[in-house]
This record gives structure tokens, C-alpha cells and sequence, in this order.
């Protein structure tokens, strides 16, 4: 991952941006059996690996777990942890069924400790 994030960061259009790569792979980190997507903060990129979110659904609902995962990793590069609100985007997913569950919208403690950041969401995005 760490070749893949260098690459990326090269491809970012600003030093405001960031950069995210979605992936048609499957990924996998120490201490977790694998991951639907990880980002690093440092060097503001995130990666989202779109195989596992493929399975067992439709290709709308592929579409609304691939926009959830990308919030997700989002959340991460701008400072955000997971949070304990299982509707929360920001919620630890285990298996595609924590994706389904959750909303693709931030809690109102997410939403406030972004805009504390500087990063205000519409209103559309909080729960």
C-alpha cells in the first residue's frame, strides 16, 4: 500500500486535495482478516477496495455501499475516528451488512468535529 499512497499523492491536483483510489481489489491489513478500504491521513489520500462490497447485492446497492465506504475513508483523511453511532458512515464495518446498516450520513458529533476543522457538511449529510 504504501508504493500505491506515494503514487497517488503524485497524482493529487493540489496540495488542498486529496487523493483517493478506488480499487476493483480485495485488501487486507495486519490484525483484520480484510478491509473495504484504509486511508492515511498523513498524505491525505484513501483507497477504497470494491470487491467484498460487491457481494450478495444489486448493483444500486453496490453503488450505495461504494458511496458509503468513500465517506468513510473521507471521514478518516480529514481527521475523524470510527465512531460508536452504528448509523454513523463512520461506523466500523465488519462484513457488507454493517455497510448496509449504516447510513451513508455523518452523526451530529461527526458533523461538529469536522466543522470544528473547518469542514462544513450539508445539511443532507448528517443524520
Amino acid at each position: 500500500m504504501a508504493e500505491a499512497a506515494t503514487r497517488l499523492v503524485a497524482y493529487r491536483k493540489s496540495p488542498q486535495s486529496i487523493g483517493l483510489l478506488l480499487a476493483d481489489a480485495d485488501a487486507y491489513v495486519v490484525g483484520l482478516n480484510f478491509v473495504f478500504g484504509l486511508a492515511i491521513p498523513e498524505l491525505e489520500v484513501a483507497s477504497v477496495f470494491l470487491k467484498r462490497l460487491r457481494v450478495w447485492t444489486d448493483r444500486r446497492n453496490y453503488v450505495v455501499r461504494v458511496v458509503k465506504e468513500v465517506l468513510h475513508e473521507l471521514g478518516h483523511v480529514l481527521g475523524l475516528k470510527h465512531c460508536r453511532n452504528r448509523e454513523c458512515v463512520m461506523s466500523f464495518s465488519n462484513s457488507v451488512f454493517d455497510v448496509d446498516r449504516k447510513l451513508g450520513m455523518f452523526c451530529r458529533s461527526c458533523a461538529h468535529t469536522l466543522g470544528k476543522s473547518g469542514v462544513e457538511l450539508p445539511k443532507e449529510y448528517v443524520i
